[in-house]
């Protein structure tokens, strides 16, 4: 009798979580984990519009420290492209450096050629030295000017707080009650519902470094990881507030949002099950494999006691508060001298190509006569503007202001955010992360998304929105 209590004991799931610690083990799991919540995921109110702590605590560091961002960014990027330049020649000659310095500034000569070019856009926006179609408002001044100071200050912010939601078991929680759901529909694990909320609340560079960090520990599969950080990582609640205003559409917010939404669902739901991203491996990264199982269930578990079990597994594994500090400034370093400077380099020749040449309007051509098969109003100022995100996402909206047309404008503010990929910020990084993807997967996947949002905005916009 007292033998079959024991084995009941053993594999009695209440047991079980129990059994996991001690009160020192939960407090481990919970409260870092709520303190992750509270930073990324709990809606605050702020400003008139609705945000998460973290954007609250990185728009009063950008805007208290806006004369000193810029001449730091110019240290930043400068030390990147002398030390990736000396250090990538000096490994030519067999010399050997710290891990440090190899894995952050030993790098192809494409990628040195990037950090220096990032370098001197820097510095000639900075001093306002150069011709005009560097230092003008529409490029140096919205690449270095504005966006770039902004991603250092997320980035520290970033790689400091990120391990809070990853790290000591919250994902593997809600993972947990969410992942049939998101298998069957998505063909993802349920851990990257949470991507997607911290892109959703916060901003979609969030999601993908939440998503490439899954995937650096093994959590995620490659092919996993690339369609979240493509699809789950989108743009946030704020900037569609922002791209409303700058368009005109105000009025029609939230028909706008619901559409924005509507529409990400659906390319949710068609982008995992075609190429490219189908074709991706489903292999854990190289050297790590696969370090967690959210289908694992002991025997009369069900959801919610597999995730509390999870969960406090993995918070036992997570860091202490030293280790935490060294990953996060790790990280920092090799996003800051690695992947900012290259993303200013592709950001400014993009938006002078944009800007300055008639690139994007003879790359359009075709588009015209499509929008005019589909009764689109102004469609040769309109079809710049649906290719023209690619280049980076502010684009389309800056376009696409001039035009009168409400149901054009309408679509472009769509397909502004629906589009997801832009070369300014995520595409630098998701190349850089080493994912799988790579530019013309990008490309591919901008297009997807264009041909299937753009037919939906186009019904919504004349026989829902304005009808």
């Amino acid at each position: 009798m007292n033998s079959e209590l024991t084995n009941k004991e053993k594999t009695s799931p209440e047991v079980n979580i129990k059994s996991a610690g001690s009160l020192g083990n939960y407090l481990r799991f919970i409260l870092p984990s709520l303190l992750g919540i509270v930073i990324f995921i709990t809606p605050i109110p702020y400003e008139d519009k609705t945000t998460i702590l973290f954007s609250i605590v990185l728009d009063i560091i950008s805007k208290n420290l806006a004369s000193v961002l810029p001449y730091l960014l110019v240290v930043v990027t400068v030390l990147s492209g002398v030390m990736s330049l000396y250090y990538s020649l000096q490994k030519k000659t067999g010399a050997c450096f710290p891990e440090l310095i190899e894995s952050n500034f030993v790098t192809t000569p494409i990628w040195v050629g990037l950090r220096v070019l990032g370098a001197i856009f820097t510095c000639l926006v900075v001093w306002k030295t150069g011709p005009a179609f560097i230092i003008g408002g529409s490029t140096g001044g919205t690449m270095v000017g504005f966006l770039a100071p902004n991603l250092l200050v997320l980035f520290f912010l970033a790689t400091l707080t990120l391990p809070l939601l990853t790290d000591y078991g919250f994902m593997e929680f809600f993972g947990s009650l969410v992942r049939k759901v998101f298998k069957k529909l998505f063909k993802l694990p349920g851990r990257s519902a949470i991507d997607g909320l911290a892109s959703w609340l916060g901003a979609a560079v969030i999601g993908v470094m939440l998503t490439v960090q899954q995937y650096n520990k093994g959590i995620y599969t490659q092919r996993e990881a690339a369609t979240v950080a493509t699809t789950f990582s989108i743009v946030s609640l704020p900037f569609c507030l922002v791209i409303a205003g700058v368009i005109g559409l105000e009025h029609v917010f939230w028909s706008y949002y619901g559409s924005v939404v509507f529409i990400g669902i659906v390319c949710a739901l068609i982008m995992p099950r075609i190429p490219p991203l189908s074709l991706l491996s489903d292999e854990y990264k190289e050297g790590v494999g696969k370090s967690v199982d959210e289908d694992k269930s002991l025997p009369g578990e069900n959801s919610f006691q597999r995730g509390v079990r999870l969960g406090l597994e993995r918070g036992q594994t997570g860091p202490g508060v030293i280790e935490f500090v060294q990953v996060g400034l790790r990280n920092l370093v090799g996003i800051w001298f690695g992947l900012l400077p290259a993303t200013i380099a592709i950001g400014m020749i993009a938006l002078i190509l944009v800007e300055f040449t008639p690139i994007f309007q003879f790359i359009s051509m075709p588009i015209v006569y499509v929008l005019d098969l589909l009764n689109i109003s102004e469609s040769v100022k309109a079809a710049p503007a649906l290719i023209v995100g690619f280049a980076d996402m502010y684009l389309p909206a800056l376009i696409g202001k001039g035009i009168e047309n409400e149901q054009t404008r309408f679509l472009i503010a769509i397909l502004s955010v629906s589009q997801l990929i832009y070369m300014s910020e995520i595409g630098v990084f998701l190349i850089r992360a080493k994912i799988g993807l790579n530019i013309s997967h990008l490309l591919a996947i901008f297009c997807i998304r264009t041909v299937i949002a753009a037919p939906i905005a186009i019904l919504l916009a004349k026989y829902v929105i304005f009808a």
